[in-house]
């Protein structure tokens, strides 16, 4: 006879199938990200195995991180999300991802700590009313700035990013006037997802953006090769960075704790 499942069990059971990890080995502190390159990368610094399934991840218990690539879009980023509100010791999640520049004073390679997100996707409807704003933790937005600060010498850019679930929207005319109408500073595909479910079942939640390409120049949509190039320019820093911040938002002084 199978044991009756509730919200609770069952998604942790679902962390467990996509993941093949058990649920007990879970850190504290999650960093997600849509890239393998970052599994293998954090695996690599940390010295710790690689699980893999339909999500991969690694553990790394001696910085109580866990470094998990779910996928891309939004519907993934709400059940990974979801499912990771049911941990018991759950403290922090800061997602590392990429996004395609819009504000002309971007450039690629930038950071962008976003400081809300439009919610142009269907999954963040399912937590929250559609005039309920997708914003972060800004206790992690202040400790994000104050490490990039430190470590770049440079001042993070930060702004209101756009979140859609319509992937090939670099060909449409009408939805670019749309979005060139919000003054957003980028977009992409899970934030406002990311930050409304977070919200909704009080998991502190931040984000570090990367710019991968500029959309709107001419040629600079991303392509296979300039990802690449993106990738091992930049996915070193980006993660390193990313590792700092979680590590400060266990620090008992860290803006989320208070």
């Amino acid at each position: 006879m199978t044991t009756q499942l509730r919200p609770d069990n069952y998604a942790r059971h679902t962390l467990e199938r996509y993941t093949g990890s058990s649920v007990s080995d879970f850190c504290s502190n999650i960093l997600l990200c849509n890239f393998h390159r970052y599994i293998r990368q954090f695996s690599k610094i940390s010295n710790k195995e690689i699980f893999s399934n339909n999500w991969s991840l690694v553990h790394d218990k001696d910085r109580d991180i866990t470094i998990i690539n779910y996928g891309v879009g939004s519907p993934s980023a709400g059940i990974i999300m979801h499912c990771l509100s049911y941990l018991d010791s759950l403290k922090s999640v800061l997602m590392l991802g990429m996004c395609g520049g819009i504000d002309d004073s971007l450039e690629v390679g930038d950071l962008v700590i976003p400081t809300a997100s439009i919610r142009d996707e269907g999954t963040s409807a399912h937590y929250l009313p559609k005039d309920v704003p997708a914003l972060p933790s800004f206790g992690i937005n202040r400790v994000a700035e104050q490490v990039i600060i430190r470590e770049t010498g440079r001042l993070p850019k930060s702004g209101i990013m756009h979140t859609t679930d319509y992937r090939m929207w670099e060909f449409d005319k009408e939805f670019i006037e749309y979005i060139l109408k919000h003054r957003i500073i980028a977009i992409d595909m899970e934030i406002a997802t990311l930050f409304s479910v977070g919200y909704a079942l009080n998991v502190p939640t931040g984000a570090l953006m990367l710019v991968s390409d500029m959309p709107l120049r001419k040629g600079g949509i991303k392509s296979k090769d300039s990802a690449q190039g993106i990738f091992q320019t930049y996915t070193e820093q980006h993660l390193d960075i990313g590792i700092k911040i979680i590590s400060e938002c266990m620090l008992d002084s860290c803006p989320i704790h208070t």
